[in-house]
């Protein structure tokens, strides 16, 4: 006969589940940082997967799903009009709801089916320069196309310059990074850490890149050694706030919403 779980085991049992997804969570951060390869590809994944997703969550999903595109609970599949298949195996999340945090279980659309297709966002045609158009009107400076050198952000000049003959693609891959480079400069007399800034700048980029489905600019190589260590999630979670911004605004201007993780809502109310 079924027996009813006392309060206090309950209780026990929750906290044991949760302090093991955020154990998971610290050693698939400390994986996703122990080279400039999978960083970038942490941080494309992330940019695929919307932003809305925190840095140790994400890490668990693209451990599981490298390939990884939309992630939303058993019943979040449901309501947004596909199903869960038969057997598929959840990923565990740490989600904050109501002031607590709970685990749950995300699963990727590639494990679900339904006639119901799952938008991702792949900047083409006239939408590359129309996003661009958005980006610029980010940017506390100026943004000129000229032969020029140096390109990018020149604070002597305090504008962001690119050659005339680069692809929208090109100046995409590279506007965020520099915006955030700009914005420093802007706002501080001076930054500090100038090669930390634009490896966080250029970890925006690469995100953001992830969010519009477009090719990043370069791989990232030096972040890790500018962490200290304990700091990895708070420097992720400052780089995706900054590209959730960039791409958000993007996303919003040309219309290219999609389906949001019904468990990454909970975490926003």
């Amino acid at each position: 006969m079924y027996e009813r779980m006392n309060i206090e085991d309950w209780k026990a049992k929750k906290k044991n589940d949760r302090d093991a997804v955020m154990t998971d969570q610290k050693q698939a951060l400390q994986e996703v940082l122990q080279d400039g390869k999978h960083l970038t590809a942490y941080l494309l994944g992330r940019g695929r997967l919307g932003s809305g997703i925190t840095s140790g969550n994400a890490a668990l999903v693209l451990k599981a799903c490298p390939q990884a595109t939309a992630v939303m609970s058993f019943d979040g599949w449901n309501q947004f009009g596909r199903r869960v298949s038969k057997g598929a195996v959840g990923i565990s999340q740490l989600v904050r709801s109501g002031g607590y945090f709970t685990v749950g279980k995300v699963y990727d659309r590639s494990a679900t089916y339904g006639n119901k297709p799952c938008p991702t966002v792949e900047l083409q045609g006239d939408q590359l320069g129309k996003a661009i158009a958005v980006l610029t009107a980010l940017s506390p400076v100026d943004v000129q196309f000229d032969d020029k050198q140096p390109i990018g952000f020149l604070a002597d000049e305090n504008l962001i310059l690119y050659p005339s003959g680069a692809s929208n693609e090109e100046v995409l891959a590279r506007l965020p990074a520099d915006i955030v480079l700009a914005t420093a400069a802007q706002c501080y007399a001076e930054v500090g850490n100038e090669e930390y800034l634009h490896q966080m700048a250029l970890a925006v980029s690469v995100e953001v890149c992830g969010r519009l489905g477009i090719s990043p600019p370069d791989r990232l190589n030096g972040l890790r050694a500018h962490i200290p260590a304990g700091e990895e999630r708070r420097a992720l979670e400052e780089v995706r706030e900054m590209a959730k911004v960039f791409g958000d605004t993007v996303c919003k201007e040309l219309d290219l919403q999609r389906p949001r993780s019904d468990l990454q809502r909970a975490e926003e109310r």
